[in-house]
């Protein structure tokens, strides 16, 4: 005989898991930039889900970071998910910022960096987008790269 409250209490976890994501608080631990483990075999209701983040670039000039970005779509029908709120991360796990995605499915920021120990290194190894499991669409995340460079042009 199976026991229902075993799957209400699996659910219950991932749901109290996505919840806690869209909360970061300050500690000596960075966050984790990984979207709780809820697959379409685990939560069959939700729709899955596909991200790609685009390569983005350290402006040492204005010490920013630019075209921070990722694009949100149904994996299945492969149509972009308007409003998903995508978060950003650097790959050590501190939030650069987030955004909702646009009718073609990209969510996109710019951010300027407080370049504290250690933050250089973690830009260096790119950043993490990640699309929080809304109760509709399915967890999803995507790493891509970051480039260094300046707004300063070469005079001919």
């Amino acid at each position: 005989m199976k026991v229902p409250g075993n799957k209400v209490a699996k659910l219950a976890a991932v749901a109290v898991s996505t919840l806690s994501l869209g909360v970061i608080t300050a500690s000596a631990t960075p966050a984790m930039a990984q979207p709780p483990v809820c697959g379409e075999a685990e939560c069959p209701s939700l729709t899955p889900t596909s991200l790609g983040a685009s390569q983005g670039s350290l402006n040492v000039t204005q010490m920013q970071l630019e075209n921070i970005s990722a694009t949100a779509t149904d994996a299945r029908t492969g149509q972009p998910l308007v409003g998903a709120r995508i978060q950003f991360f650097t790959t050590g796990g501190r939030l650069l910022g987030s955004a909702f995605t646009n009718y073609y499915g990209t969510a996109a920021i710019n951010a300027s960096e407080n370049l504290g120990p250690g933050t250089v290194q973690e830009l260096l190894n790119g950043y993490d987008a990640v699309l929080v499991g809304d109760g509709v669409h399915a967890p999803a995340s995507a790493h891509a790269a970051i480039t260094v460079g300046t707004d300063c042009t070469s005079a001919q």
